[in-house]
């Protein structure tokens, strides 16, 4: 959804990049399966990681099945099933929706508009699964929402509510994983609202950094340290989570996308061309 989460494909063996494209295909067909075909095109690589280390924490064997693919007629791919591709789908439905309605309502964005519509059902379907997160997801993002109307300008304070959210998104499959999502929430956060400066002061968005500093200061390199200081905080924040964690299998895959994926994600962030890492 965001595209901050990812694998370093360049330092990942290719036996563990089928692993992680299992996965990525298992999320794909279980979106397709227990929702309809359109909103396979909202699967991401941020829940495919969730999917990864919600399933991580078990040492059951992998289900594996060979399955065709739409965007390779005439070929299958490897696909993983199992409890933790579900709930990584259902989460994936409720935060596609509640993304593409702020796309709308912040933007009017025609094209958001009408992706959102096979959303619709798929949305009231996912939240009779998970009835409780998307209860306190509608309350973080409504919290989220109060802070940009006040023009919040803490990165901290406008953070936090997309942290807690994204904390609760990872406790709800296993409680141990509670502070590796607030953390990754907040990485996900800052690196989104660093990303998206140039077109929020073109548009008059809201963003904390704006809210906080003057145009000028926003171009200097001292701001672009104190923002580099603030991820880098948070990513060892996120590392010792991480370490705290009983991983039963996929510690390789993992261990790229903590210690590299993420590290990429940043120093992009920090290029003369900029970008996310996709």
């Amino acid at each position: 959804m965001f595209g901050f989460v990812n694998v370093y494909k360049s330092e990942l063996k290719i036996k563990d990049y089928e692993v992680f494209r299992a996965y990525y295909c298992g999320l794909c067909k279980a979106l397709g399966k227990r929702y309809n075909q359109l909103v396979r095109f909202g699967l991401s690589y941020d829940m495919t990681f969730l999917a990864i280390i919600a399933d991580s924490l078990s040492d059951d064997e992998p289900c594996l099945a060979k399955q065709g693919c739409v965007k390779h007629l005439g070929q299958h791919t490897v696909c993983t099933c199992n409890k933790a591709i579900d709930y990584a789908g259902d989460v994936s439905i409720i935060l596609a929706y509640h993304k593409l309605c702020d796309d709308v309502t912040d933007e009017h964005s025609v094209k958001a508009f009408f992706a959102r519509l096979p959303y619709i059902g798929a949305y009231k379907k996912a939240c009779g699964k998970l009835p409780d997160l998307s209860i306190f997801v509608r309350e973080q993002l409504s919290r989220l929402s109060k802070l940009e109307d006040e023009k919040c300008s803490s990165i901290d304070m406008a953070a936090d509510p997309f942290a807690i959210l994204t904390s609760c998104m990872f406790k709800s499959f296993d409680p141990s994983l509670e502070s590796l999502g607030y953390n990754i929430g907040r990485f996900i956060y800052i690196a989104d609202a660093f990303s998206d400066l140039k077109h929020d002061l073109k548009t008059n968005n809201y963003n904390p950094y704006i809210c906080a500093h003057d145009e000028q200061y926003l171009g200097s390199q001292q701001f672009n340290h104190e923002v580099m200081g603030s991820l880098n905080m948070t990513l060892a924040a996120v590392a010792n989570s991480y370490r705290a964690l009983a991983i039963k299998k996929n510690k390789d895959i993992l261990d790229n996308i903590i210690y590299m994926g993420f590290r990429y994600a940043c120093d992009n962030l920090f290029r003369i061309d900029g970008g996310k890492n996709d």
